[in-house]
């Protein structure tokens, strides 16, 4: 074995002789920080979910505005029920479905459904009424009480269903079948209906959910989580047996849903570490270094979880899921690079410490470097204007520095401890049994291309010009089925929304208005907005008359107190003013008269008589509020727009209803501000806000390891030729997204920046080393194959564990993760090609030298 040398010189110098020398205090010093970070690990959880939504963004803020500013009293859950024979409209049907009804008001549920006066029944209902108790009711109504749902024959229901929607008081109840609903005129005045589903609408108390149920079942929860909680055990009642019809309820659990997918985060985090380290134990043939890398992954997890629970990030499955698996299979590369050239070291005949010296000296160069420009590309992601991909961006940055410290150099330190302690006989037997043949085969293919690099480097330009259109045509979208499991009861509930009531109905685009509204021009210009969206092509309409299907509360509430004797009577008798309505628009005359509607609204809600009130004044100002501070009205305007999944109608949906205020409300001076929000619309936000994003980021993170590069290489030539490879793994990757049919989301657009990170590491380390051949002999030939030699059998380890690490994501149900996993194991793959074909024909043309012939 060989002496110690001549001390090192420089940072990297001053790095091998501190592992060299005082090893023990680096051991003591991680060792220490883990054992700190277990307690906010186990201590501080986050509670607090972090949003996918773009901050500052004005369609986003008046979203949160809304629902900050228009409080609901009610939840409401919405539901769709589909037969299983075709036809929901049969007595088997109609009579399962209400003893579920019923079993619903009897239950321990029934304390929490919101009792309201309906005008459909005249009655107060509890929590919901369907189809099914408006002919249950008018069977007993025309048989005097001997015939219901229980006995009735399919052609009673029939008839009693067509009496139903003949009734002026209950015809709406039309409107909750299916849009493939269809009818025989079987007399004059009978209709016999045939519908495949029916849509139903079922309230609840918000505050008795949200502080009461949770403790009436012995669990706590949020508040959101006890809506949602509640929410399952209503459909659950609901389904029943489900023998004659399925059930399925609309966005009424997203939270538990990706709770319930996201459990699988720990079993693949477990399966990546084992894939990850049979993949080691392949590349080492050794279990002592299998086991403390193993370790070492462990203490990266707690490093991650630790430091971010510290900083008090939030929970998200970006966080959760991917950043976890990611950081481990990022992370293992540096134990590879450092492991490899120790052994190469002592290979050599150096002792344990002078060749973890050595190799540090050697390889820390590239290590450090590749810290450095994969932090950039994660960092380069918190420009988002995402709260989720900011903090995705924070905690991947912190935890790709734990492992550079943790496996580069604690785990390194650690086998050479073990080794010391082995002597030199079992050291100079594994010396012995290193195998390199491999490294013959990598030399061998690295020199064949890069000597054809004519042929090479035309046809990797002409494979990324045709990669390029696919990337210049590539879509942003995410649907609720990217995101979660296709098979799951929430996405199936989306589909059957979009079967059976889309068309009539969709995702609520809401007109958020604001003014001066005792002014008689503001309701005006709001009747105009709704004769405006007449000509609009993406709007709900009613099936009636084709009229857009527009919910109008304020202009309601005006109608029903100008058409109440009783309302006016009262204002008068409060408020000394008449409410006249001279032009017969359902809308009192002045000014005065408006103001004075207004405070009774606030004060005494809308009664029928003096008995029932139709809306409580808090039921008022779930649309319609005064502001004092301001001195001005708000009140919501909502209307669905079908076919919200693709994001092309989000826009032109967008444009129309737009234009629709702009054209009625724009020289209105009592209206001071108007703006467009929804669910549909924030989504197209976070489109938008992640689309520009990607572009951004990847600018910054290419352009921050360019002046890195050349920084540190103090070479122009060096830096371009080791960016280059990294910059056509990009273009690679999104063609191929293109040719696969995949979309632009929330996952996929961090990959362009993770790209330039992670492949320009495989580009780094291959580079660094062909500059220390080369100091050895000005032969770039030669250089290229003793790098590709010894380290590209390193790229090939850290490629076979990375990707594989990157493909166990490809098993997760979300499909916009897993689709991550592959995307990434891809860009893997793609950037060791490039490192050992590319960039060994750029090194050859461009690096300084001579190019002898071998």
């Amino acid at each position: 074995m060989k002496n110690p040398g001549k001390k090192r010189k420089g940072f990297y110098g001053w790095l091998g002789n501190t592992l060299e020398r005082r090893s023990p205090w680096l051991v003591f010093l991680v060792l220490l920080i883990t054992v700190a970070l277990v307690a906010p690990l186990l201590l501080m959880p986050p509670t607090e979910i972090a949003s996918d939504n773009p901050s500052g963004n004005d369609t986003v803020i008046w979203y949160k505005e809304v629902g900050k500013n228009f409080p609901s009293e009610v939840y409401v859950m919405y539901f769709i029920v589909e037969s299983v024979d075709g036809d929901i409209l049969t007595q088997d049907n109609l009579y399962q479905l209400y003893q579920n009804q019923e079993a619903l008001r009897g239950s321990d549920l029934s304390p929490f459904l919101h009792q309201r006066y309906s005008e459909l029944t005249g009655s107060t209902t509890i929590g919901i009424y369907t189809i099914a108790d408006a002919v249950n009711s008018a069977l007993l109504l025309s048989s005097n009480g001997l015939i219901d749902l229980s006995n009735a024959t399919d052609d009673q229901v029939k008839q009693a269903v067509s009496a139903v929607l003949s009734n002026p008081q209950t015809e709406d109840l039309g409107q909750t079948f299916s849009i493939k609903a269809t009818y025989e005129e079987a007399t004059d005045d009978v209709r016999l209906w045939t519908s495949p589903a029916l849509s139903i609408v079922i309230q609840s108390d918000r505050e008795a959910v949200t502080e009461d149920y949770p403790a009436s079942i012995g669990q706590e929860y949020t508040s959101s989580l006890a809506l949602e909680h509640f929410g399952r055990d209503v459909l659950e009642t609901l389904r029943g047996q489900q023998e004659a019809y399925q059930m399925w309820g609309l966005n009424i659990d997203l939270q538990l849903e990706i709770a319930d997918e996201g459990a699988i985060n720990t079993p693949m985090l477990i399966a990546a570490i084992v894939l990850i380290l049979f993949i080691v134990a392949v590349i080492f043939r050794s279990f002592k270094i299998t086991l403390i890398s193993g370790i070492g992954l462990v203490m990266v997890l707690i490093w991650l979880k630790g430091f971010s629970n510290l900083i008090g990030l939030k929970s998200s499955t970006i966080l959760d899921l991917v950043v976890p698996i990611t950081i481990l299979v990022l992370g293992i590369d540096y134990a590879i690079h450092a492991l490899f050239r120790y052994r190469e070291e002592k290979r050599k005949g150096y002792l344990p410490k002078r060749a973890l010296g050595n190799s540090t000296q050697g390889v820390g160069s590239a290590l450090v470097l590749a810290m450095l420009t994969t932090i950039i590309a994660f960092g380069s992601n918190a420009i988002s204007g995402i709260e989720s991909i900011e903090q995705f961006a924070i905690a991947a940055s912190a935890a790709i520095f734990a492992t550079f410290i943790i496996l580069g150099l604690f785990v390194p330190s650690i086998v050479m401890w073990f080794d010391n302690r082995r002597g030199l006989k079992a050291i100079a037997a594994e010396i012995g049994g290193i195998p390199i043949r491999r490294g013959s085969i990598m030399g061998g293919f690295a020199s064949w291309f890069s000597n054809r690099w004519f042929l090479t480097l035309p046809i990797i330009a002409a494979v990324t010009a045709v990669s390029v259109m696919g990337w210049l045509n590539l879509e942003t979208r995410l649907a609720a089925e990217d995101a979660l499991d296709p098979q799951s009861d929430f996405v199936t509930g989306i589909d059957k929304l979009d079967e059976h009531v889309a068309q009539k109905a969709g995702e609520a685009a809401i007109l958020y208005i604001k003014g001066d509204f005792t002014q008689p021009e503001a309701p005006a210009a709001m009747q105009a907005l709704i004769q405006e969206m007449a000509d609009d092509e993406h709007v709900a309409r009613q099936t009636t008359n084709g009229q857009p299907s527009a919910n109008t509360p304020l202009l309601s509430y005006l109608a029903l107190t100008t058409a109440s004797d009783y309302a006016r009577q009262q204002i008068e008798a409060s408020y000394g003013v008449t409410v006249t309505d001279s032009n017969g628009d359902l809308v009192p005359d002045t000014s005065e008269q408006l103001s004075a509607v207004y405070s009774y609204l606030f004060e005494q809600g809308i009664p029928l008589d003096e008995n029932t009130t139709l809306y409580t004044p808090q039921q008022v100002k779930e649309a319609f509020v005064y502001d004092e501070t301001e001195n001005e009205y708000a009140t919501l305007i909502s209307i669905g727009v079908p076919g919200t999944r693709e994001q092309a109608i989000v826009r032109e949906s967008a444009d129309e209803l737009n234009n629709d205020m702009e054209e009625a409300m724009s020289g209105v001076s009592a209206i001071t501000f108007y703006g467009l929000t929804g669910d549909a619309y924030v989504r197209d936000a976070q489109f938008s806000a992640i689309t520009s994003s990607m572009n951004l980021s990847l600018i910054i993170a290419i352009a921050a390891c360019l002046v890195l590069l050349i920084i540190v290489f103090r070479s122009l030539r060096y830096a371009i030729a080791t960016l280059i490879p990294v910059m056509l793994v990009v273009c690679w990757l999104y063609g191929l997204m293109y040719v696969m049919d995949y979309d632009i989301n929330l996952m996929t657009a961090t990959i362009a920046a993770i790209s330039v990170g992670v492949g320009i590491d495989f580009s780094i380390h291959f580079t660094e080393r062909f500059r220390q051949e080369l100091r050895k002999e000005p032969d770039k030939r030669t250089a290229i194959y003793n790098t590709a030699r010894s380290t590209g059998v390193a790229l090939l380890g850290t490629t076979l564990s990375t990707a594989s690490g990157f493909a166990v994501i490809a098993f997760a149900p979300m499909p916009m993760f897993a689709t991550f996993g592959v995307l990434t194991a891809v860009m893997i793959a793609l950037s060791f090609l490039m490192a050992l074909f590319a960039l060994p024909s750029l090194l050859l043309l461009f690096a300084p030298g001579v190019k002898k012939k071998r």
